[in-house]
């Protein structure tokens, strides 16, 4: 009786552990994308961008030349390929303005 309630006392841990980190906010990433002169060029980066693992959202916009893609929560995000995706679109990455990014997954 004691060996189960210590193994209930430790998925409970277990379980609160995973919601509190759930709940905490994913660190999205902002990179310059240059070339993009039209609503064409900003839907296929943001196709490129929404296909890598791990990312949630990307947003792209034309006028200030930027991508914001955030992570699923618990997940990093791999800067390398990020960069492959904007050059796999066709333009060319640029500095990381904020954000958190890892290896890969």
């Amino acid at each position: 009786m004691k060996a189960l309630t210590h193994l209930i006392l430790g998925l409970l841990l277990l379980i609160g552990a995973l919601v509190i980190h759930a709940a905490e906010p994913a660190q999205p990433v902002v990179i310059q994308v240059s070339g993009m002169t039209c609503p064409f060029c900003v839907y296929g980066v943001k196709k490129q961008l929404e296909k890598l693992p791990g990312v949630a959202e990307a947003q792209v916009s034309l006028d200030r030349k930027l991508a914001r893609i955030t992570p699923r929560p618990g997940q990093t995000l791999d800067l390398t390929a990020i960069r492959k995706a904007i050059t796999d679109a066709g333009f060319t990455p640029g500095k990381l303005l904020s954000g958190e990014a890892g290896g890969p997954q």
